[in-house]
């Protein structure tokens, strides 16, 4: 008892002055010992006085936490496993830095992290997105890919689910009013930074070659507008391939009749180029075109399907042909990076995790867990509330602390700005970062140039 009141005696000021104005007057007095009786009767006094200044007499009990819970839907397998590995990793990283926040301002719940494997399939991304919903689930960081999205948009329109995309790009979802939110831009701005790419290549004929899905069909014609409007051809044969496709013989031996058709037409090799618009079947389908001698002498163009693709560097052939071409690939810049953003921590967990360079919508995933997690921490668990503060919390947030820069939402919910930045297969075939693509003054800006 005698340590606990002596422990309390020190913690109010008030205490503390009372303490030296006793003594003062005693020493005045010339009272220079204390008798046993008083120092009793002086203690008990200052204890009393302690508790009456609001001292706890003992340490508070523990807050029951609440779990509010977030499902990663991520595609960590199909044909984006490499961007949902990455993403993955990422999720867990924010989460975490979420938890960690908010035990140290005292908050009375923590975030949990769901992964769950949509298999870049839009029927398998639909079923878990039903079956989440039915476990009380309402909000999703993800899915990846814009056929994903789009097979779930429905559902989720009707039952308030939000759902937050780093990488679905489809123009086709750009749609006012819906639950879907994308921390990326659509593909109206990378279409003509794809054509720019031709541009600066000095091309002036475009054969296509693309998944037929929601995301290829988009960024195909946005960027075959493009080059139209920038003075290009584009070769009226289409190669619109199945996404489910594996081999790819038929799809190249089809391409090498194309360049020799325009070859017969009178157009220079040099000003042949050939945009491919896919995600990692890229690998077997560079691997069957290595097969044409005539197709490893025209310029390849790719995208953000492809852009750090590790099928594409981890097959001999394939990374071959795509050094030997100058594989030139788009993926959206962080924009306005603040002192104090997550972009480096990002980086250097994914290099320390599993040992690349990410891709650059795993920082948009970074982005994705915190601000509806603080939309959370304002309003609580409630998809409707969180999707009318998310614009705001975004923009604040990211500002300051934003992986993927400073992010500011349009009126369908799609980051309203991009550059683009520039990436090859070198000759050691790795990827490198070469420029970037300057979408409002419509020109590269090259740290090596290619042409």
């Amino acid at each position: 008892m005698l340590a606990c009141g002596i422990g309390v005696l020190f913690c109010s000021r008030f205490t503390s002055i009372f303490v030296v104005r006793v003594l003062t007057a005693n020493i005045k007095k010339g009272v220079l010992e204390l008798k046993s009786k008083l120092l009793i009767f002086t203690l008990a006094t200052l204890m009393a006085v302690s508790l009456l200044a609001g001292c706890p007499a003992a340490p508070p009990a523990e807050v029951e936490l609440t779990t509010h819970r977030i499902v990663g839907l991520l595609p960590l397998t199909g044909a984006l496993g490499t961007f949902g590995e990455n993403s993955s990793e990422v999720a867990k990283l924010a989460t975490a830095d979420v938890n960690e926040w908010l035990a140290a301002e005292g908050r009375d719940w923590r975030l949990e992290l769901i992964i769950d494997d949509c298999q870049t399939d839009p029927a398998v991304g639909l079923r878990k997105v039903q079956s989440w919903f039915g476990d009380g689930i309402t909000m999703f960081a993800g899915p990846q890919s814009s056929g994903v999205a789009r097979e779930v948009l429905a559902f989720a329109n009707a039952n308030n689910i939000l759902f937050i995309s780093p990488s679905s790009t489809a123009p086709a979802l750009a749609i006012e009013g819906d639950w879907l939110y994308r921390f990326c831009p659509s593909d109206g701005l990378q279409g003509p930074a794809i054509a720019g790419a031709f541009e600066a290549a000095g091309i002036t004929n475009v054969i296509f070659a693309w998944r037929g899905d929601t995301w290829g069909d988009g960024l195909q014609k946005a960027t075959a507008d493009a080059a139209t409007g920038l003075g290009m051809t584009v070769y009226p044969e289409l190669i619109r391939y199945d996404p489910g496709l594996e081999d790819f013989t038929v799809q190249a031996a089809t391409l090498d009749g194309y360049v020799t058709d325009l070859l017969g037409q009178g157009v220079p090799l040099a000003e042949i180029g050939i945009a491919f618009i896919g995600f990692e079947e890229v690998a077997p389908f560079m691997t069957a075109a290595a097969d044409y001698p005539q197709l490893r002498t025209v310029l390849w163009f790719g995208s953000d399907g492809t852009t750090h693709s590790e099928a594409l560097v981890a097959s001999p052939v394939a990374s071959q042909f795509a050094a030997d071409t100058k594989f030139i690939n788009t993926k959206a810049k962080a924009f306005e990076l603040a002192p104090e953003s997550n972009y480096d921590r990002v980086k250097q967990h994914i290099m320390d995790t599993i040992g690349r360079e990410t891709d650059a919508y795993s920082y948009n995933t970074y982005d994705i867990i915190w601000a509806p997690a603080m939309a959370i921490d304002e309003v609580g668990y409630d998809s409707v509330q969180v999707r009318e503060i998310l614009p705001r919390v975004a923009d604040e947030w990211t500002a300051v602390y934003g992986a993927g820069g400073h992010l500011v939402l349009n009126e369908a919910g799609d980051r309203a700005f991009a550059d683009y930045d520039l990436w090859v297969v070198n000759q050691e075939l790795a990827w490198e970062h070469v420029g970037y693509f300057d979408s409002r003054e419509k020109t590269i800006q090259w740290e090596r140039e290619l042409y």
